[in-house]
């Protein structure tokens, strides 16, 4: 597209007026691919579909037909590049004015009156205080991970001489009653069960716990009220167990033997080491995102933000039309959601609004933040955003950039970016007031890092 000329002016409070200019070899482009366009589904008597010549074309569709399907077709385009030139985002449509494209020979011209938010009144935003915690990981954390890994390659022995005890593996015959009636799906033989791990409705593993090899014994219960299906919630069921085989787990030795044959590492220490190192990072990570969220609410707190209605239903409906698709991408309409959880549909919709409101004010305060600030982003930047999106979601990188620009997204990308540099300046400029899970504080007057105690 050739580039177009536009100017943007504030009308009032909450809208702007945008003149556009768009240049005669930009009109000429836009009207031959109306032609073509136009060409495909056309049926001109003596030719082939798709090879009457441009002459033929005009000559049959008519001049005004062509510009009018021209200006159909491409004044959507030339408003939204007007936007990107004037870095306007507007809330709604735009109110367009507008004449007829009658002349080839010289550059069209029309208005927009675009609707955009007011800009927040910000209070301070720098030298913000925000508890952070301060991260730390124990030997017994460090410890769990390993202790799976040796589960998962551990041997069932069978055990003599003990009754079976928490932990154990018990090999059971068993069948359920309820009203002197079998259960159906409640019977099963040579089953495998882990006292412990909650397979069965409450205090069956517990009254199995203490059984010796070749006891059988009836279990008295009751189904929990929640249980589903329903027609057995809170009834009495009685079972028959049979207890054939008692086994216990045994792990291997945690040697660097073992760590090189079930690892990428070659000693015990090093896999120590790697475990405590993802977990720091990832808990460091979750720490500064939480400090980061808190600097944001606060500097959010402090400003005056007006948000349109218009601005507000529209971000509503976006989030609940994304809940919805996740809910039906999992087998779940939203009404059968909003019935589990005892609302109508329209609540839940509503239920929305709060989160929708949040998130425009934020927008909205980073925005003006970054305007404060005269932060920018580059093309470049924008670049290698997309293209560290694509390397994060596995495809092609330069697909990606072609797609992005095709679909004129890169100023959403932008404006993604800006805002994250925003919240990137007042996270520095933040001061953290240091926290352990005791309670005790320690404010940071400086730019802090992770501290372990």
């Amino acid at each position: 597209m050739a580039e177009i000329k536009s100017t943007a002016k504030k009308l009032e409070p909450g809208k702007v007026e945008i003149e556009v200019e768009v240049p005669v070899e930009e009109i000429k482009t836009q009207i031959d691919r109306a032609i073509k366009e136009m060409a495909k589904s056309a049926r001109v008597p003596g030719f082939r579909k798709g090879k009457t010549p441009r002459p033929v074309l005009v000559s049959h569709f008519g001049k005004e037909a062509i510009l009018t399907r021209t200006l159909h077709d491409a004044l959507p385009l030339w408003y939204e590049a007007a936007l990107d030139q004037s870095a306007i985002k507007p809330i709604d449509s735009p109110e367009l004015d507008f004449d007829n494209l009658d002349e080839q020979d010289k550059p069209y011209k029309f208005k927009a009156t675009v609707p955009v938010a007011p800009r927040p009144k910000l209070g301070k935003y720098v030298g913000l205080e925000a508890e952070k915690e301060v991260v730390e990981v124990k030997d017994a954390e460090v410890e769990e991970p390993i202790e799976r890994m040796r589960k998962r390659v551990a041997r069932l022995e069978k055990i003599n001489g003990r009754p079976a005890a928490a932990g154990d593996f018990v090999v059971i015959d068993f069948a359920g009653f309820v009203g002197g009636e079998p259960l159906e799906g409640g019977s099963g033989s040579d089953y495998m069960l882990e006292l412990g791990s909650g397979t069965f409705i409450p205090g069956f593993e517990d009254r199995i716990a203490g059984m010796e090899e070749g006891q059988s014994k009836k279990l008295t219960l009751t189904f929990p009220e929640e249980y589903r299906p329903e027609n057995l919630a809170g009834k009495e069921v009685v079972f028959d167990v049979t207890a054939k085989e008692i086994k216990e787990r045994v792990l291997p030795e945690l040697t660097d033997e073992f760590v090189a044959e079930n690892s990428e590492f070659d000693t015990v220490e090093e896999l120590r080491d790697d475990i405590r190192s993802r977990m720091m990072k990832a808990r460091e990570g979750a720490a500064e995102n939480l400090f980061r969220e808190q600097v944001l609410e606060k500097a959010v707190e402090t400003a005056e933000v007006e948000i349109p209605s218009v601005m507000l239903e529209k971000r509503s409906q976006e989030l609940a039309g994304e809940f919805a698709i996740a809910l039906k991408d999992s087998g779940v309409t939203f009404e059968h959601y909003a019935e589990q959880i005892g609302m109508s549909a329209e609540e839940v919709r509503k239920g929305f609004r709060n989160e929708a409101e949040r998130q425009i004010k934020q927008d909205l305060v980073l925005d003006a933040v970054a305007e404060n600030e005269v932060l920018e982003v580059s093309s470049d930047e924008v670049e290698a955003e997309i293209r560290a999106q694509a390397s994060r979601r596995g495809i092609d990188a330069e697909k990606l950039l072609k797609k992005t620009q095709e679909a004129r997204r890169e100023g959403f990308v932008r404006e993604n970016l800006l805002r994250r540099k925003a919240l990137d300046l007042l996270a520095e400029k933040a001061i953290p007031v240091l926290h352990k899970h005791d309670g005790a504080t320690k404010k940071e007057e400086e730019k802090p890092e992770i501290i372990t105690p």
